[in-house]
């Protein structure tokens, strides 16, 4: 029986231009893992419908990856990283970090709002409740693969104009993974104690 064994595309970017994980920005890390993750998906699946024409197409993504790589390291401004935790199945799998209330600390932002406008993957929330870091009572996010209609791999809420949302995330990214979901009290309870709200 023929095992066929892919090689992660961060594997093959780590060992193209070697740099620890701990050198990039957690955001940044973020948006490059689940920018790959959905290329790496959307190629294997089109691989599987049509091999010999999409070959070119998956050596186009994996230079793009390269590339938005090469360009974000040259930027580095040697801010602290989250080092990847564990996967425990798929959907974990694109998350640099596992939810949880205690990993709310790791994040710059927490806060309760409820979503003003959508304008491409820039998100204005009204501010209900700050738990942290969100100054105002208007703020508007970058939130990649969260304005669409399909839920991402890295398992991010779809955030739609007039419903209310539990958002985390650093700098102007909205992390997914359970970061942002939709508003539950009892969450938002767990969310002020982890906080300290």
């Amino acid at each position: 029986m023929n095992e066929h064994s892919e090689l992660d595309p961060l594997d093959a970017l780590r060992a193209a231009n070697p740099v620890g994980a701990d050198q990039l920005p957690s955001a940044s890390l973020a948006r490059i893992r689940a920018r790959v993750s959905e290329d790496v998906m959307n190629t294997t699946t089109l691989r599987r419908a049509r091999p010999a024409r999409l070959l070119g197409a998956g050596i186009g993504v994996a230079a793009a990856a390269a590339l938005a790589l090469a360009l974000l390291l040259g930027g580095r401004n040697g801010a602290p990283a989250v080092v990847p935790g564990s996967s425990d199945g798929t959907t974990s799998a694109a998350c640099v970090e596992q939810y949880s209330p205690a990993s709310l600390a790791n994040r710059a932002f927490a806060f309760d709002g409820t979503v003003t406008a959508v304008s491409g993957e820039k998100v204005t929330f009204a501010v209900n409740t700050a738990y942290r870091g969100a100054v105002g009572d208007r703020i508007t996010l970058d939130a990649p693969g969260m304005t669409g209609t399909a839920i991402t791999s890295a398992g991010g809420a779809n955030l739609a104009v007039g419903e209310r949302y539990l958002v985390a995330g650093d700098a102007t990214f909205v992390w997914a993974c359970g970061f942002t979901q939709p508003y539950d009290e009892d969450v938002a309870a767990d969310w002020s104690e982890a906080l300290g709200g």
